[in-house]
């Protein structure tokens, strides 16, 4: 997940450009699959509960949040997320947490 999702996607659409360079389109084009199977994946494993496992946050939590908030700054957040409602609603929800916030500003 990591890989394609900050490696490839928000490399390409975030901190490049902050550089005053181009995106390269194909590599963006090519990281949009492993990102989406990844995701699905985590969905598929995630609980219908506050955080990703459980009740309580782990280390999975803090793992993907900041992974998810920066892709969500993305055109590809849309694309990548579309069929994964438990991890929309829960970083949603993550999001609106002030230590998030703070993390995300």
């Amino acid at each position: 997940m990591f890989s394609p999702a900050i490696g490839s996607i928000v490399v390409q659409r975030l901190i490049v450009p902050s550089l005053g360079r181009k995106t390269d389109e194909a590599k963006v084009k090519n990281a949009i699959a492993p990102a989406q199977t990844a995701i699905e994946a985590i969905e598929s494993l995630a609980a219908d509960s506050p955080y990703l496992l459980g009740s309580e946050a782990s280390i999975a939590d803090f793992y993907l949040i900041p992974i998810l908030m920066y892709l969500s700054q993305t055109p590809e957040f849309e694309v990548i997320t579309a069929q994964t409602p438990k991890l929309r609603r829960w970083r949603d929800e993550l999001s609106l947490l002030p230590n998030v916030k703070k993390l995300c500003a």
